[in-house]
């Protein structure tokens, strides 16, 4: 009898923490792309997941572009498996240095919006909906075809404003919503990250990373954010 007590008691507040928490904003794993040549097109697909809680797994799809010397287009979309998904556009530029290395810089806007019910759907079940507007610039810094087209490295910084709007209710037997809290604001965002390919001049495997740090942030279970996300995936230069 206490066993099953305890189980009781111990099961609901373990999902609640493990599944219990809506996650408003992770780092995505957005390509570095290392354009370098009019005419270019980059295209990515990673999966990745996340820590420190659970890692919910993402698909992550980017598609770069050069159509003139200096200047690169890019869209990004991830979809996660927790009804959340990111869809972000940027341009800008890229200068090459030496044979290898290349410097690149975009502006952008993304957007992301996420659903999330509370795992035990009792009296105190709950749900947290809502969106992110971002505006942002990145600089990515790489060397590209070492050792004879096999490997490619890079390294980028993303900084900008995110703009979050998301309420969580308490969902009614009869459908109505009770309002409880709002999360919005203004919040600084850093993130750094980085790439590593391997394999051929136009088909590689690639092995990537990002951190992300979100300024005044609220210590809140049910707004929380990931800060570390880690990828594998297929590169195509083309």
């Amino acid at each position: 009898m206490k066993q099953t007590s305890m189980i009781r008691v111990v099961l609901p507040l373990l999902l609640t923490t493990l599944f219990g928490s809506c996650v408003i904003y992770h780092p995505h794993n957005v390509d570095i792309p290392l354009l370098h040549e009019e005419g270019q097109m980059a295209v990515d697909a990673t999966f990745s997941t996340t820590a420190p809680l659970m890692g919910a797994p993402a698909f992550n799809a980017t598609f770069s572009y050069a159509p003139f010397n200096h200047v690169g287009l890019q869209v990004a979309a991830n979809l996660s498996n927790t009804n959340a998904y990111h869809v972000q556009g940027a341009g800008g530029g890229f200068l090459t240095m030496g044979e290898n290395a290349v410097l690149e810089g975009y502006v952008g806007y993304g957007y992301g919006s996420s659903v999330h019910d509370s795992p035990i759907k009792d009296d105190s079940y709950y749900r947290v909906n809502g969106h992110y507007n971002l505006y942002f610039g990145q600089v990515n810094l790489g060397w590209v075809n070492l050792l004879g087209g096999l490997f490619d490295f890079g390294f980028g910084f993303k900084g900008g404003m995110l703009y979050p709007n998301f309420e969580k209710n308490y969902m009614q037997a009869d459908g109505e919503k009770k309002f409880d809290q709002r999360l919005n604001g203004s919040h600084l965002l850093l993130q750094p990250q980085c790439v590593v390919r391997v394999g051929w001049q136009s088909v590689k495997i690639s092995f990537n990373a990002g951190y992300a740090f979100l300024n005044d942030w609220p210590d809140n279970n049910y707004f929380n954010y990931e800060k570390l996300s880690v990828g594998l995936g297929v590169h195509f230069d083309l």
